[in-house]
């Protein structure tokens, strides 16, 4: 993966992301960009852990506990809104 981004761009990005991992606490996050299905730009930020000193990297793994539920609710959702499901369908 090449990224054609300039190295301000990337700067103001690190930027934004440092300050929105300071005003949500998080050690660590790790960012893709995609065109076209392509990543074109991949950085981890801050810690994947911290009592160890270990860099985030865009390879990093995180868990997300029970987040996947919100995912699952909103496309239900969406398929009922297209038609294609009714909330009162069975789940089988």
């Amino acid at each position: 993966m090449e990224s054609t981004f300039s190295e301000e761009f990337k700067r103001k990005l690190g930027t934004i992301v440092s300050k929105t991992m300071a005003e949500v606490h998080a050690p660590g996050v790790s960012v893709a960009l995609l065109k076209e299905g392509k990543v074109v730009y991949a950085e981890g930020f801050g810690a994947r852990e911290v009592e160890r000193n270990l860099p985030a990297t865009p390879r990093t793994l995180y868990g997300i506990g029970s987040c996947t539920k919100s995912f699952t609710a909103l496309a239900v959702m969406k398929l009922v809104e297209e038609g294609r499901l009714d909330v009162g369908d069975a789940i089988s």
